[in-house]
């Protein structure tokens, strides 16, 4: 989803960190727990003290709950954004599709799709998704309220919302309109094309999520090799040794050590597979956090320089102290029984901070019943052990949302979500698809299609979303490369003509 789809979040830094309210410091991070389900936050998240362009204009626009009962009439109403600082009269509109996290004005404002729009005269905008940030539908987040948390509903909210922009606030009902998203902004960027043509004439979308699937076990695969190309061999087999050590402890009903390692507030139960796996996978989703931490991929060198430290006697030792010192200010031990992780993810108010600031329960939702998503350790081709399977997060969709939420239902989601979508042969026209070489979320992405005025491009050794930032001296060759293609494109989109087969 920056991982919604989801998928990888601009994380907070360890002393930032929230949790859930307990009688004592003991409950899992939010930061974590928003990880297992592939979210990343927007990439461009606003920084501390940033002032919003005096420009940019908030509204609150009324969509219908169910686009698809004509007897249900009920509305709510969704927040969105609008900036006519750049615009020129009979210019487009540049829509930044809203994904799985509150409305935030920086991204609209800072970002290299902003620079392209102020090039060709454009009227900005960005939503706010159905169920995140303040623009609930619903009183709560009981599963049955749930239910209208639907891809095809968000669909219709965009392209209603954009029909509205174009008549009512711009005052153009002929304007072009170009769609640019990130991760699950990114899909629906796209989706909206494919569905919309007559509406919507050309999508930039970066680290798409296009391609829902259960067992997202390439994520791992990648995590590993990405740990060799930005750290080291030896760091790879010095985690790879840890999870193993770890893994053969608690077959061997060595619990004890384990437990006490790595500071868990009651000792892990190896009967429990569904508790050993939380464990594991807990353990591979921190040191991914502290990897990919503010989206800086040179964190993993950090991260490997403690990890391969002489001053511990073995990998599995230097991978627990190094996790304890990293939430050492936010917790006094791990609760990691799944009751508590089920627990946190139950709470259906709208204020609890892991729904109100990290959507958790609603992200939960919508990859359980569409997506998928879920970052096994089911290959061989990865350091993180052997235990963690999709049986896991079957398990936790059953407990939060109730036993309809079979494996039947979840397989059927994402198998309807690709056939509906057409996943990585779409058939489209008027889609730029851009990912980065380091970025895992490109395997479920587009990163190979050529088709009229369509096209895919990988930018070598760029990571998570570093394309949508605006061109600085920092950009390599290939960066510099892909951001210039995207303007091509999309002034393509506007009337210039361009080849399609240009990588």
């Amino acid at each position: 989803m920056k991982f919604t789809i989801v998928l990888l979040v601009a994380v907070a830094s360890t002393a930032l960190a929230k949790t859930v309210p307990t009688g004592g410091k003991s409950s899992l991070p939010l930061e974590l727990v928003s990880r297992m389900f592939g979210h990343f936050q927007a990439p461009m998240k606003s920084p501390e003290g940033y002032v919003s362009s005096p420009r940019t204009v908030e509204g609150r626009f009324t969509s219908r709950i169910n686009h698809f009962d004509p007897q249900n009439r009920d509305t709510f109403e969704f927040n969105y954004l609008w900036n006519d600082q750049y615009y020129r009269e009979g210019g487009p509109l540049f829509v930044v599709v809203g994904g799985h996290y509150a409305i935030d004005p920086y991204f609209m404002e800072n970002s290299h799709f902003r620079d392209v729009a102020a090039l060709q005269g454009a009227f900005l905008a960005t939503n706010e998704h159905r169920y995140f940030g303040t623009s609930s539908p619903v009183p709560d987040y009981s599963t049955e309220n749930l239910r209208f948390l639907r891809t095809e509903q968000a669909l219709f909210d965009l392209i209603e919302w954009i029909d509205f922009l174009k008549r009512e606030v711009m005052g153009d009902p002929n304007a072009r309109v170009i769609l640019h998203g990130v991760s699950y902004g990114g899909a629906l960027a796209s989706w909206a094309r494919q569905r919309f043509p007559n509406i919507i004439d050309g999508a930039w979308v970066s680290s798409a999520t296009v391609r829902a699937t259960v067992n997202f076990s390439e994520f791992t695969e990648d995590f590993g090799n990405t740990i060799r190309i930005k750290g080291s061999n030896e760091c790879y087999s010095a985690i790879f040794r840890a999870f193993h050590t770890a893994e053969n402890l608690l077959d061997a009903g060595r619990t004890d050590i384990v437990s006490s390692m790595f500071n868990t507030c009651a000792p892990i139960d190896a009967e429990n597979s569904l508790q050993v796996e939380l464990f594991l996978h807990l353990m591979a989703l921190s040191l991914e956090l502290s990897m990919f931490d503010d989206f800086n991929i040179d964190n993993v060198a950090r991260v490997c320089g403690v990890l391969t430290d002489d001053q511990y006697q073995t990998p599995m030792e230097a991978l627990a102290a190094y996790l304890k010192d990293r939430y050492a200010e936010i917790r006094d031990c791990f609760d990691l029984s799944f009751e508590n992780f089920i627990s946190i993810l139950g709470d259906e108010s709208l204020d609890a901070p892991q729904n109100q600031q990290y959507g958790l329960r609603q992200l939960n939702y919508h990859i359980c019943t569409e997506f998928g998503y879920f970052q096994t350790a089911m290959s061989p081709y990865q350091p993180f052990g052997s235990k963690v399977t999709y049986d896991l997060f079957l398990a936790e969709c059953s407990a939060v949302f109730g036993e309809w939420l079979t494996k039947d239902v979840l397989y059927d989601g994402v198998r309807l979500t690709n056939i509906h979508f057409g996943a990585t042969d779409p058939r489209i026209t008027n889609v730029l698809y851009t990912n980065g070489g380091i970025d895992p979320f490109r395997f479920v992405s587009i990163t190979e299609y050529t088709n009229l005025l369509a096209n895919a491009r990988v930018t070598p050794r760029a990571f998570f979303t570093e394309d949508v930032r605006s061109i600085s001296g920092f950009d390599s060759e290939e960066m510099l490369e892909t951001k210039h293609m995207t303007e091509e494109y999309i002034e393509s989109w506007l009337g210039s003509p361009i080849s399609p087969f240009r990588k």
